[in-house]
C-alpha cells in the first residue's frame, strides 16, 4: 500500500481540518500511522498522482471536494460560532433534498450506509408491528456488516461515538423484541445471475410466509450492489407494499448511488424510504450516508423515540429538527462534522454532475464500458463476470467484475493483484505508467472465483466536462480517463505476469 510521506504533510492550519475529514467514523476510516492511509487506502486527504478506479468500494478525495469541504471548514468552523453548525447542516440536507427530494422528503444522516441499516430499522420498528423480519437482498453484495446491523447488533468493534463495542451484541434497545433476518440471493452458487422471476419469487415467498407467521416485514430493494445487480423488481416492492399496508415496509439501498436523480424521486413518491452515500460513485470520501424519508414515513416518526443504542451511532444534527421533542436524547455530539464536511466534497462532484446533460453524463459512461470491455477482451488472462448485463434499466454500466486468471485457467487470488496495484514502483526501470498506483474496488466472491472491480465516478464524468468547457471536443474530455485505464491495465498484466511467476 503507498505511504503518505512526511514531507506531504499539511501545514499546521490544515491538519486540524484533514484529521476532521476522517472523524466520526468507526476503526474502518482510521488512519494508520505506518502508511498515513485508512483499510481502503486511502488518504486523509488527497492523493496526487494515483488513479482511482475504486468507487465501488471508496476513492480518495477530489481536488474538487477537497477545496469545497475546506471552504466549509472555514466559513463554519473557524469562526467558533456553534450557532452556525445546525445551520450548516441544514443547508446540507435542503442541498440533498434539492438533488433528490420530493414535496414532504424528509433525511437522516449516518456515518455508511450499514448505519443506514441501524436507521432504517429504528425507524421500521417504531412504524411497523412487532415482531419484524428484515429481508435483505444479496447482502454479500451490499456490505460485510450489513446482516448484523439489520438485526439491531453492532457490527464492528467501535462506533462514530463510542470506542469499544462489542460485536454481534444487540444494541441497547433493540433486543426485545428481537429483529429476525433472513436475505435472497441473486447470484446461484456458481456465481451466475438470477433472473428477476426468480429473486421476485423469492421475496414474496419470505413475505407471505412471515406474515402469515404474525411478523411484518422491512423489505430491502437493492437498486446496484458491489458487482451492478439489483433485485427485487419495484413493482414487485409496490405491489406487496399495497398488499399488505401497514404491515410492509420498503427500503431501497441505493448506497453505490449509480440511479438517476428522477428515480429516487420515483422511489420516494412510491413510499420507499433510500438510502444513498457520498462516498461510493458520488466520490467523496469515505463515511457520508443518507436516508431519504417520503412524506408518509416523516408522518408516522414525527414522535419518534429513539433507542438508547442508537446513540452510538448518530449525532443530534443528523436528525431533523422537527422531530426534536422534549423527550429527544441527550447524544455524545451534537453533529458529525466529519461526515458534514465528507458531504461537503461528495456534493460539490454531485452538484456539478447533476447540472451536465444527460446525453454527455452517458456519452462519458459508454466511452469508458467499451474501453474496459476492449481491455478485457484483448488480455487473456482476464475475464469479464457478467459479460451481459440484464439490468435493462442501466445501459451504461459503471463497475465492471473483472477474474484474473492463473495458468491452467484457474484464478489468481484478487487480494494480490489488488495490493500488488496500489504498491508504488519508483525505482522500477520501465515506463511511467507502471510505476503508479491504482486503485480499484476491492476483492468480492462472486460463486467460487473472486473478482475485482473497476468503476466509474462522478468526478471523471466532471473532470470530461471541465476538458470540454476547455478544448470543446468530446475525444480530448475522455483522453484522461481512456489514458489511465489503459494504464491500469497494462499494469495489471504486468502484475499477473509476476504473480504467476513467482
Amino acid at each position: 500500500m503507498p505511504k503518505t510521506h512526511m514531507s506531504s504533510r499539511p501545514a499546521p492550519d490544515l491538519q486540524r481540518f484533514e484529521q476532521l475529514l476522517t472523524s466520526g467514523g468507526d476503526e474502518r476510516i482510521a488512519i494508520d500511522a505506518a502508511t498515513g492511509r485508512n483499510r481502503y487506502g486511502i488518504p486523509r486527504g488527497k492523493a496526487c498522482d494515483e488513479a482511482w478506479f475504486s468507487s465501488s468500494t471508496a476513492t480518495a478525495i477530489s481536488s474538487r471536494g477537497y477545496d469545497a469541504a475546506l471552504d466549509a471548514y472555514r466559513s463554519i468552523m473557524e469562526p467558533g460560532d456553534a450557532r452556525s453548525i445546525p445551520a450548516w447542516f441544514g443547508s446540507i440536507r435542503a442541498r440533498l433534498t434539492r438533488l433528490f427530494g420530493c414535496e414532504g422528503t424528509d433525511i437522516v444522516f449516518a456515518a455508511s450506509g450499514t448505519e443506514l441499516e441501524l436507521i432504517a430499522l429504528g425507524l421500521a420498528r417504531s412504524i411497523l408491528r412487532p415482531p419484524l423480519l428484515n429481508l435483505v437482498v444479496a447482502p454479500g453484495e451490499t456490505g460485510r456488516g450489513v446482516l448484523l446491523a439489520a438485526a439491531g447488533r453492532h457490527f464492528l468493534g467501535s462506533a462514530p461515538f463510542r470506542a469499544i463495542v462489542t460485536c454481534g451484541a444487540p444494541l441497547e434497545g433493540f433486543a426485545t423484541p428481537e429483529t429476525l433476518t433472513a436475505s435472497v440471493e441473486i447470484r446461484d452458487q456458481s456465481g451466475t445471475p438470477l433472473s428477476p422471476d426468480r429473486i421476485d419469487s423469492e421475496v414474496i415467498r419470505e413475505v407471505e410466509a412471515s406474515i402469515a407467521g404474525g411478523r411484518s416485514v422491512l423489505i430491502h430493494l437493492l437498486d446496484c450492489s458491489k458487482t451492478d445487480r439489483s433485485g427485487p423488481r419495484r413493482s414487485t416492492a409496490s405491489a406487496l407494499l399495497a398488499r399488505y399496508a401497514g404491515q410492509v415496509l420498503v427500503v431501497v439501498d441505493s448506497c453505490q448511488l449509480r440511479c438517476a436523480p428522477e428515480q429516487i424521486r420515483a422511489d420516494l413518491r412510491a413510499g420507499f424510504m433510500v438510502m444513498i452515500s457520498g462516498s461510493k460513485f458520488a466520490a467523496g470520501p469515505p463515511f457520508a450516508g443518507a436516508i431519504l424519508l417520503p412524506q408518509g414515513i416523516v408522518d408516522q416518526v414525527r414522535d419518534l423515540h429513539l433507542p438508547p443504542g442508537l446513540r452510538a451511532y448518530t449525532a443530534a444534527e443528523d436528525w431533523p429538527v422537527a422531530w426534536r421533542g422534549q423527550a429527544w436524547p441527550q447524544f455524545a455530539a451534537a453533529g458529525n462534522v466529519g461526515a458534514g464536511l465528507r458531504w461537503e466534497a461528495a456534493l460539490a462532484e454531485l452538484e456539478k454532475l447533476f447540472a451536465l446533460p444527460v446525453a454527455f453524463r452517458n456519452s462519458v459512461a459508454t466511452a469508458f464500458a467499451h474501453a474496459v470491455e476492449k481491455h478485457v477482451q484483448e488480455n487473456p488472462a482476464l475475464a469479464l463476470v457478467d459479460q451481459i448485463s440484464a439490468d435493462d434499466c442501466r445501459p451504461n454500466r459503471t463497475i465492471f467484475s473483472v477474474v484474473t486468471a492463473a495458468p491452467e485457467r484457474t484464478s489468481l487470488a484478487s487480494e494480490a493483484v489488488y495490493r500488488a496495484l496500489m504498491r508504488p514502483r519508483p525505482d522500477d526501470p520501465v515506463a511511467g505508467s507502471l510505476k503508479r498506483v491504482f486503485h480499484v474496488g476491492q476483492p468480492v466472491s462472486i460463486g467460487p472465483r473472486s473478482a475485482l472491480r473497476v468503476c466509474l465516478s462522478a468526478s471523471h464524468i466532471v473532470d470530461a466536462a471541465e476538458v470540454t468547457a476547455k478544448d470543446g471536443t468530446f475525444d480530448a474530455a475522455v483522453a484522461p480517463l481512456l489514458a489511465d485505464l489503459d494504464g491500469l491495465f497494462l499494469r495489471w498484466a504486468q502484475v499477473s505476469r509476476d504473480l504467476r511467476c513467482s
